[in-house]
């Protein structure tokens, strides 16, 4: 029995290895597919203010339905920012500081603030008041720098 023993100690020890390797796989595909989609999230977001919302600011284009579509994606894309940075997902072309893990009071203020001009953007683009989209505009794009500017790595 010994022999027989031994074997099942092995094949256990085995089959452990194989479930560790394969978890350690398993949490790095999470962290590069939690990368994707924060990236996805925020070019999407981006493209939303600054070529959507941006032009109709600069006045290159009207305001319009479109102006007001792209508002609301960026409140639906604001509401999801606190749930884009798990742990492990600080993977390949990441910007992503590893400090925002552990920051979560300052993290929660941060988001907060982009909600709040997500909403204020929403609200003035709805209204279709320009003047008040150009402030609107402005007071999400300091709220989206603020975040970057503390948690993203520099753009080389």
């Amino acid at each position: 029995m010994r022999f027989g023993s031994g074997l099942g100690a092995a094949a256990l020890g085995g089959a452990a290895l194989l479930i560790a390797s394969s978890l350690g796989s398993a949490r790095a595909e999470d962290g590069q597919a939690a990368f994707a989609h924060r990236a996805d999230t925020m070019k999407r977001m981006g493209q939303a203010l600054y070529t959507t919302i941006g032009r109709v600011v600069r006045g290159k284009a009207e305001l319009s339905d479109k102006t007001v579509s792209a508002a609301e994606t960026i409140v639906t894309l604001a509401a999801t920012i606190d749930t884009l940075f798990p742990a492990g997902s600080d993977v390949g072309d990441s910007k992503m500081k590893p400090e925002i893990i552990t920051a979560g009071p300052r993290v929660a203020d941060l988001v907060s603030g982009v909600k709040t001009a997500a909403s204020a953007l929403l609200t003035a683009a709805k209204a279709g008041d320009k003047d008040a989209l150009a402030a609107a505009y402005k007071t999400q794009d300091d709220a989206c720098e603020a975040c970057h500017r503390e948690f993203r790595k520099p753009t080389e």
